[in-house]
């Protein structure tokens, strides 16, 4: 229980590992990809930029979870959604989806 307590970044880090780690590196990941895809509706689009592009506290909490640093996420988002660049691992994936379902 006293584990759960301490919420340092070292602790995140050194100890979670598995399941929930990859569960919310998913959540930013999803988030990634709702901001670029434009197959998701617009309300959610700007929900998914608000959400990496503002440093809330939950926004935080998962950065820490997913052992990401929440500075360098947001600045690396304002950047490609400020150059229009979807991160190039989503471009690949729409390539070759695109090509099996033609």
């Amino acid at each position: 229980m006293s584990n759960f307590i301490k919420s340092t970044s070292a602790y995140i880090s050194d100890s979670m590992e598995g399941p929930e780690r990859r569960l919310f590196i998913a959540v930013l990941s999803q988030a990634a990809h709702d901001v670029f895809s434009e197959h998701v509706e617009k309300i959610d689009r700007q929900q998914a930029k608000d959400f990496l592009t503002q440093n809330t506290w939950h926004f935080k909490m998962i950065c820490e979870l997913a052992g990401r640093d929440p500075e360098y996420v947001i600045r690396k988002m304002k950047k490609r959604m400020q150059d229009d660049t979807p991160i190039p691992f989503y471009s690949k994936i729409r390539k070759y989806y695109r090509q099996a379902n033609t």
